[in-house]
């Protein structure tokens, strides 16, 4: 299944577009798989080289996904990248964070739309920001995850003036 089709928002949420971007940037930078292993059933080509049946392919979307092949400036969170061209143009399995081809999560729609909810919701009434000086350090575990947790400061928006 193509990128197009994986991450496309359902209808309902057209109304939240900067917040599917956002979200699809902060996937891209941090997926919550950082690595992904499969087993080749038989021999498999590679270019030239044939990797035997029962071979274990690890493939990153952590780092694959911050290759600057694909993503100008990759360290850079830019929800702006990800125009209708950009995400067109993208190879397929250069943007992967929750697997893809017949083993791609299968609550991967729901985790999207739950995502792109759950943001806007806290975004509407909420301001958040990191405690200066709180350590944001990556931990790859089973699924990714930060070292020391995310300490925040959070204040209620003044509705009157967001």
């Amino acid at each position: 299944m193509s990128f197009r089709a994986v991450c496309r928002p359902p209808p309902i949420l057209t109304a939240l577009s900067y917040v599917e971007r956002v979200v699809t940037e902060a996937m891209r930078l941090y997926p919550p798989a950082w690595l992904i292993g499969r087993r080749a059933l038989q021999d498999y080509p590679i270019g030239d080289y044939v990797a035997p049946a029962r071979s274990i392919f690890v493939m990153s979307p952590y780092v694959l996904q911050r290759d600057a092949r694909y993503f100008a400036d990759p360290e850079r969170f830019d929800p702006g990248r990800w125009t209708s061209e950009f995400r067109a143009a993208l190879p397929p399995f250069a943007y992967f964070p929750f697997g893809g081809g017949p083993r791609r999560c299968i609550g991967d729609s729901f985790a999207w739309m739950e995502l792109v909810l759950v943001v806007a919701t806290i975004a509407q009434q909420w301001r958040l920001a990191l405690v200066p000086g709180h350590p944001v350090e990556p931990q790859p575990l089973v699924t990714l995850r930060t070292k020391h947790g995310m300490r925040m400061t959070v204040k209620r928006r003044d509705m009157m003036h967001a």
